[in-house]
């Protein structure tokens, strides 16, 4: 049997010879690695055998990580060797030539497996196949079980299962969207409906419905207050019959900027806006001031539809813990100072004669009906429908045809599953729907029994199912692709562009990524794919403390934070940014509500978000956003560990190992600690811990600096308790608090020796080849996480792409379209 060091030896010997490395690079590996990872007991539990004598699927990981850890300078580390920075670079030249020498055996390439549709995906899919603007407005998907996410990402396989459930939810939904688009029986002639003032009614907070309208209603109008609430017709409750109806609203803004934005939390710059709301269909509309609007409208409307009105805004919120009501009290302070007269008359008569809060002529229930905070006014509306321009109406014509019969139910049913299932329909495959619709017409009609042939298409596994086995690789690129960028069924002119072969080279590639992320079909990956990789369903799992952080809570600001961390990363894809400067820009897109947690100076006063450059090596780019540092927060404090976690996991795509399960971590004595730093300094102090954190924790201090919400702070703010006398004791007096404020230090060093002293020294050294390599190798990771839905095995592939990606300076567009012209996409 070998000793250790005669195994390094021979690995080391193989190695070259399947690479050609040459000897200065033999030699710096036994230096510099064969020393600690070597014999009956290797550093961290890593043994150069582990790498074997060349790479192969089962050791392609350790040759991965091999790879970061030498890049990003954990290893060899800076203590204790002498090392070079040239060296280390040679040592990390070495693997990558050897990674990338390594081919992929071919009965190893298997395709992804099956995955379940997600529940956007369906609502869609089933859209696009029936020529539909959506599922509905009667909540057809309502019944659906929530997707669960992993790290973020909907699209992960293991977590889209089906089971017998999923399959009678899936039934009742399609059954519900395709009654609401082909209509059975005789046509339902049109009504009209006018919805007067004294008509217009507003939803309760409570079941008490004797209680006072939270609404100023006037002879000829009825505004909104609390925006909380929804206005809804009196006359017209819900759609008596699916079909089209035609809405005229009239409506206008009131009030804006009759009182000081700071008193509102609605910025004079802002519209005032009217949300209408169909089902989960919603369509807003500035008002001008004082200026009556007609908004016109025609929508396709499901039988029950409820039709709504909404004051859509984040303001009205910053008086008292946040409730409206306290808004109202604005107008006592306004009348005070502007209108004497007035002010002396509900003091002096109105309030005295109150039946609570007499005694309190500043309480808001006495000037309840002086406020005049910018608020929307309806009119009036009017409906009429339902309107069908033929009948049967144009989109359930467009389906099956004016006159379908049972008898023609495979020709019928044909297109519908092509587009449903994505591929040609082939021989034979139609007969058991076939068989359906023939077996239920005598009990149904030729209509309905369609109609279940219909639904009997949406719940197949061909459409329920992406990556089935059965499609040809035409069919299946295609697929693959369409939900990639825009996740529904690819259109035909796709289809028919990867059949014709444009899509084969990586030039064809790119025009049409460029294409689809140009157009609306490109919507879905703007969105969806930033929300997943940054994890942004998490910004209120711990959310800051409302009482600690009330203007976070009351103006809403985690919306603004999300919305520019998708504005940023749209400006990325429009400008076709190198991917790098994603991570260290110096600006991002914010508002007026940003600017305030932010600390700058300059930004118009309203919730358009605008580019913005900071001039302070703080913040900008997805380093500086609030929404990174909210989201790794508690809901008091910040934790380093958070934070670092998110940066490796994220940015740098490392996943720092857990503390080992048999290994007992002792708790040390943090009682003198003040500061976070004191107290995981204990921690690092501990063998156990300190191999780990030592990689970890540089990757958080940098951000202690950003309190829980994101805004900049010198010093942690300490509360503590003061001990009670033997007289306070006594006397029960509760405990007096104290607040200590401690400087805080943002310092750290990483393991490669180099340091920084605080966020703008981090973000320099995250500019490094190394580090910018490292982000690069992430995202194309966090792409194929996203179109594959599971993480790449295939670490040679991988760094495959990030050598194209550097062809094309690592332009992000050009780096999407990389990740598809690539095997792990193309699943080649």
């Amino acid at each position: 049997m070998l000793r250790p060091n005669h195994k390094l030896v021979l690995l080391i010997a193989m190695v070259v010879a399947t690479v050609s490395a040459n000897a200065a690079e033999i030699e710096l590996l036994q230096q510099h690695c064969g020393k600690c990872h070597s014999g009956d007991d290797p550093e961290g539990d890593f043994h150069l055998d582990l790498l074997g004598s060349a790479v192969t699927k089962q050791n392609q990981q350790w040759w991965q990580t091999s790879m970061d850890s030498v890049s990003l300078g954990d290893m060899p580390p800076g203590e204790g060797t002498d090392v070079t920075d040239v060296q280390r670079v040679e040592i990390a030249k070495f693997i990558r030539k050897t990674l990338l020498a390594y081919e992929h055996p071919t009965d190893s390439k298997a395709h992804n497996a099956p995955r379940r549709l997600n529940n956007r995906e369906f609502a869609n899919s089933i859209s696009d196949a029936l020529g539909i603007e959506d599922p509905g407005t009667h909540f057809p998907l309502g019944n659906l079980l929530g997707d669960t996410l992993h790290e973020g990402f909907d699209t992960n396989g293991d977590a889209l299962g089906i089971s017998e459930y999923h399959l009678e939810q899936y039934i009742e939904s399609v059954r519900k969207i395709i009654q609401a688009t082909v209509l059975s029986g005789n046509q339902t002639p049109a009504k009209h409906y006018n919805v007067l003032a004294d008509s217009l009614r507003m939803t309760s907070l409570n079941q008490n419905t004797n209680r006072k309208e939270i609404a100023t209603r006037n002879r000829d109008s009825l505004e909104f207050r609390d925006m909380r609430l929804r206005m809804y017709f009196e006359n017209f409750q819900s759609v008596p019959t699916t079909g089209y109806y035609r809405l005229k609203i009239r409506a206008t803004g009131v009030d804006r900027g009759y009182y000081d934005s700071q008193q509102t939390g609605i910025y004079d710059g802002d519209p005032i806006r009217l949300a209408i709301h169909f089902g989960d269909r919603v369509k807003t509309y500035d008002l001008p001031d004082n200026d009556i609007k007609e908004i016109v409208l025609e929508e396709w409307l499901a039988e029950g539809t409820r039709i709504e009105l909404s004051y859509p805004t984040d303001g009205l919120r910053e008086r008292g813990n946040g409730n409206f009501k306290f808004q109202q009290a604005i107008a006592h302070d306004y009348i005070k100072e502007h209108d004497p007269e007035l002010y002396r008359h509900v003091v002096n008569e109105l309030v005295p004669r109150s039946k609570f809060r007499s005694d309190s002529p500043g309480h808001w229930s006495h000037w309840v009906d002086y406020w005049r905070g910018p608020r929307p006014r309806v009119y009036d509306a009017e409906i009429e429908g339902p309107i069908y321009r033929s009948w049967p109406p144009e989109r359930h014509v467009a389906l099956i045809g004016d006159s379908p019969i049972a008898a023609n139910a495979e020709a019928i049913l044909k297109p519908i599953a092509e587009r449903a299932w994505r591929r040609q329909v082939r021989s034979g495959e139609l007969d058991p729907i076939v068989q359906l619709v023939t077996m239920r017409q005598p009990e149904l009609g030729d209509l309905d029994a369609i109609k279940e042939g219909m639904v009997a298409i949406f719940v197949s596994p061909s459409f329920l199912l992406i990556n089935p086995e059965n499609e040809t690789p035409s069919d299946r690129f295609a697929t693959k692709l369409a939900f990639f960028l825009s996740s529904t069924i690819p259109q035909q002119r796709l289809r028919d562009a990867i059949e014709a072969g444009i899509c084969d080279r990586y030039e064809g590639v790119l025009e049409l990524v460029n294409g689809y992320l140009a157009g609306e079909s490109g919507n879905a990956f703007l969105e969806e794919f930033p929300h997943a990789w940054l994890q942004l369903d998490r910004i209120n799992f711990m959310a800051p403390d409302p009482d600690r952080y009330p203007y976070y809570h009351r103006k809403s600001v985690s919306d603004d934070m999300i919305a520019e961390a998708k504005q940023f990363f749209r400006h990325a894809i429009e400008t076709n940014m190198p991917l790098p400067e994603l991570l260290t820009a110096n600006y991002s897109f914010i508002n007026a509500d940003l600017a305030t947690i932010y600390g700058v100076k300059g930004v118009p006063d309203d919730s358009q978000l605008r580019k913005y450059v900071f001039e302070d090596g703080r913040r900008g780019g997805l380093l500086g956003m609030g929404a990174f540092l909210t989201l790794t927060a508690d809901s008091l404090g910040t934790s380093p560990i958070h934070r670092a976690v998110y940066v490796l996991e994220n940015f740098m795509g490392i996943k720092p190992s857990p503390p080992p399960g048999d290994v007992e971590i002792t708790e040390p004595d943090v009682r003198q600690a003040k500061t976070i730093k004191e107290i995981l300094g204990a921690h690092i102090a501990q063998e156990t811990c300190a191999s780990c954190h030592r990689s970890i924790d540089p990757y958080g201090y940098a951000f202690e600096n950003f309190d829980p919400v994101g805004q900049w702070r010198d010093h942690y703010v300490r509360m503590g308790v003061e001990a009670p006398s033997e007289s306070k004791a006594r006397k029960k007096k509760p405990n007096s608090r104290q607040f200590q404020s401690l400087p805080i230090d943002a310092s750290a060093t990483f393991r490669n020796g180099k340091n920084y002293q605080d966020i703008v020294g981090f973000r320099q050294l995250m500019k490094t080849k190394a580090n910018q390599e490292q982000f690069v190798r992430c995202f194309i990771e966090k792409l194929l996480i996203y179109a594959n839905g599971a993480e790449p095995e295939n670490a040679a592939e991988v760094e495959r792409i990030v050598v194209a990606s550097a062809e094309h300076d690592y332009r992000i567009v050009d780096t999407i379209a990389a990740v598809i012209d690539s095997p792990l996409f193309r699943e080649q």
